[in-house]
């Protein structure tokens, strides 16, 4: 007998129980659309906040000295820092100086600059470094490097403020920079913009929109400090960055703070990790649900059918006929029901990203103010392989839905079956 002859009157016993082959659909959509959804959630995620993390610096680590006493504290001078750029991985170091409390005066007006205020942040750094820092990073007007160490490259929001009490500066202009240094002495240098940024959003943990960048040297003259407050520690590449850290920490101690974004990613990926075997629980069990729907179904099939195998039988249809009929009605509920879930499972997932599409997260230094925040953009990764192994998974319950009460169907002799009452 032909397979088309078999998916023919497949088909047509399905058709002539309308009802009862519909539910029993609707009952197999349920296990493949939450499987869809909730892998493609998931997914999407990861690869949302890995996208994300390219422009963050996922190759740097940030370090700090913890408060100590005696011995114990470690100071972040230049002697400390060619060790640590000894590590192996370490494609290298950038001290800096981080300033967020001082009085700017530009253009005749005087801002005071607090963690607390969103006005400005100066970051004495290497500005060479700052396309490393910043992934992408790319200059409006001027350039990114100058003469001396009396220049300043600015952010879009430092040269264009939101705030319409911020002054506006332009390339050329000259900004003095006055704070208190350490032994209370007071301390002010001029500097002049040679370079404006483009507007770049939040970075790994300044936000170069409002940062006014000056070179190391004068972060030095300013602050009266030989030791660093912190600096940024570069990996060659994202899969050096946990055995950098570790190493770190096992030359220098508890008493230097290491932080980085893989942290942040490996506590959400095992989150979400744990979230997506919940999801995938839940929608195995509707699988099994459909699973024994499915058998129910055939089960009362068969039953309902007893004088239609005998005649089956006695017109020449073997023992493998009838269970390779039965197997195909059990296999085309799973195919049909698998279908319609891998739809339902798409429109779910892409309807429950729609409030949180473009969502905005908080991201900064812990300590230091109000917290900068950065765009991810989500969407659910929905893929062939996601698909086709739903597809697969929801035929092969069928089948096996199916296998028992086929086999059962096949069991009948034509004698028997006739005289079924």
């Amino acid at each position: 007998m032909r397979l088309l002859d078999i998916l023919y009157l497949a088909f047509s016993a399905l058709r002539s129980r309308k009802l009862r082959t519909i539910l029993t659909i609707l009952g197999m959509t349920i296990g493949p659309a939450l499987y869809v959804a909730a892998i493609a959630s998931t997914k999407g995620y990861g690869e949302s906040l890995t996208r994300s993390l390219q422009t963050l610096g996922a190759n740097v680590i940030q370090i700090m000295s913890m408060p100590g006493r005696g011995e114990s504290r470690v100071e972040l001078t230049d002697k400390t820092l060619q060790r640590l750029s000894e590590i192996n991985g370490v494609a290298a170091v950038v001290p800096i100086y981080s300033i967020s409390s001082a009085t700017v005066r530009v253009k005749g007006a005087t801002v005071e600059l607090s963690p607390m205020e969103e006005t400005y942040r100066i970051i004495a750094v290497d500005l060479k470094y700052l396309d490393d820092i910043f992934k992408g990073l790319q200059i409006s007007e001027g350039n990114l490097s100058g003469t001396g160490s009396s220049i300043a490259v600015i952010g879009a929001k430092v040269s264009k403020p939101d705030n319409p009490d911020l002054p506006q500066i332009n390339l050329g202009d000259a900004i003095t920079i006055e704070m208190t240094a350490s032994g209370g002495e007071k301390r002010a240098i001029t500097v002049r913009v040679v370079g404006i940024l483009r507007e770049y959003g939040q970075g790994l943990f300044f936000n170069p929109d409002t940062t006014i960048f000056i070179p190391l040297r004068a972060g030095k003259r300013l602050t009266g400090s030989s030791a660093y407050q912190q600096a940024l520690v570069i990996a060659k590449d994202e899969s050096y960055v946990q055995q950098v850290q570790t190493e770190i920490t096992n030359i220098m101690g508890s008493n230097l703070r290491t932080f980085s974004p893989q942290q942040m990613v490996q506590t959400i990926q095992q989150a979400m990790g744990q979230f997506s075997t919940f999801l995938a629980s839940i929608s195995f069990m509707s699988f099994i649900v459909a699973f024994l729907a499915i058998m129910t179904t055939m089960f009362t099939s068969v039953t309902e059918r007893v004088r239609e195998i005998g005649i089956l039988k006695a017109v020449g249809f073997r023992t493998r006929h009838i269970l390779g009929l039965f197997l195909t009605e059990a296999a085309l509920i799973g195919l049909m029901g698998g279908l319609l879930g891998i739809i339902a499972g798409i429109v779910g997932a892409n309807f429950f990203y729609l409030p949180f599409s473009n969502i905005r997260a908080p991201f900064g230094q812990p300590g230091r103010g109000q917290a900068a925040t950065f765009s991810l953009q989500i969407t659910p990764k929905i893929t062939p392989d996601l698909l086709l192994a739903t597809l697969a998974m929801a035929v092969v319950i069928g089948l096996l839905a199916g296998l028992i009460p086929a086999w059962r169907a096949a069991r009948y002799r034509p004698v028997e079956a006739l005289r079924y009452e």
